[in-house]
């Protein structure tokens, strides 16, 4: 995350938000991480699991992650429980609806 420039904002159930400066950073972000599951030592009784078999027509394994990547303004908003930053608004819910609406392996732009 840190090498693409990104700042993780929080998790939200089994999910991340991160934010980036600029939209490609975001993008070269969610194509490493893909490609890094892909090559990942999975642990052979993992790939057994019909979820995460290779697949006949490509190279996924293992686990599969959707990554949503929307851009534009958003609020921002100092949480002070945690001293971290927040974001809000409608470039937010883009983001989590494009994740939302992609499959795992894939980054949806």
């Amino acid at each position: 995350l840190a090498e693409h420039g990104g700042y993780e904002v929080k998790t939200i159930g089994d999910a991340f938000m991160v934010a980036f400066e600029k939209s490609l950073q975001a993008v070269q972000f969610g194509l490493a991480v893909q490609e890094q599951l892909v090559y990942a030592p999975w642990p052979a009784g993992l790939l057994k699991l019909e979820p995460c078999k290779r697949m006949a027509d490509g190279p996924w394994c293992g686990l599969r992650v959707r990554v949503g990547v929307h851009c534009g303004e958003v609020e921002v908003q100092l949480n002070t429980l945690t001293g971290r930053y927040d974001y809000f608004g409608n470039t937010v819910n883009k983001a989590a609806r494009m994740e939302g609406a992609c499959v795992g392996g894939a980054v949806a732009v």
